[in-house]
């Protein structure tokens, strides 16, 4: 049985994703709109044929716009729900456990989590043990992100995998290597597939790259490697 908590955060989940949807069509007021106040709509007898809604005290018409829109919501939270339980299936944990994980992603969209929880299922990757997670662009934007030990999991259980090898630059910057090469072998490909990532271009601000830079430019390397030569 899922818990209260997940209940009620799932509905803010599926207004972020049709927000953007909505506006575009014109439709300014989402259900924490209405929530919070009184909203003048048509009288029941135009054309819009409103639908009342009571919500405590208080009277709202709402729109056959708005109503579709909270019917939209509900399907999405649904979708939502069952990739929920496939994943958990997948990775033969409990429902609850995951659905646990994901209430605690309270500023994720629900696109993210969505496309999350199909990851989980084609790569069987285990966000509880860190090997798939959420990252948020500087553009606001948030994505999946799998993790070194998501990668080195992809790879080992890769029946073609074959081997890796890193290279580095021999010219520094602020006793960096300047990029680190990371080059992944096949045994159904005839040349590796090889992927070079720049110090200047993924250098991070917080304090995991101002102690381990050298480590984590390597782990930028084969990441984005991994994600090439098996996909």
């Amino acid at each position: 049985m899922k818990s209260s908590t997940a209940r009620s955060n799932q509905p803010n989940k599926g207004s972020q994703a049709l927000k953007g949807i909505l506006e575009k069509k014109g439709i300014e007021n989402t259900p924490e709109d209405l929530m919070g106040k009184a909203i003048e709509m048509p009288s029941p007898t135009a054309t819009s044929n409103p639908k009342m809604v009571t919500f405590g005290a208080g009277v709202i018409h709402q729109s056959k716009a708005q109503t579709q829109m909270t019917q939209a919501i509900d399907v999405f939270n649904s979708l939502i729900a069952k990739e929920l339980a496939k994943a958990a299936a997948e990775l033969g944990m409990n429902e609850t456990e995951l659905q646990a994980w994901v209430d605690l992603q309270i500023e994720v969209p629900a696109k993210a989590i969505m496309t999350l929880l199909r990851m989980i299922q084609s790569l069987h990757l285990d966000p509880l043990c860190e090997e798939i997670s959420f990252t948020q662009y500087e553009d606001g934007q948030w994505h999946v992100f799998i993790t070194i030990e998501g990668c080195a999991k992809l790879l080992n259980q890769h029946p073609q995998f074959n081997g890796l090898v890193f290279t580095q630059a021999d010219t520094l910057i602020d006793g960096v290597p300047e990029w680190i090469e990371c080059a992944i072998y096949r045994k159904d490909r005839s040349v590796p597939t090889t992927v070079r990532e720049y110090l200047a271009e993924v250098r991070g601000e917080n304090a995991i790259w101002q102690k381990m830079p050298r480590r984590m430019l390597r782990h930028r390397a084969l990441q984005q490697c991994v994600r090439l030569a098996i996909a």
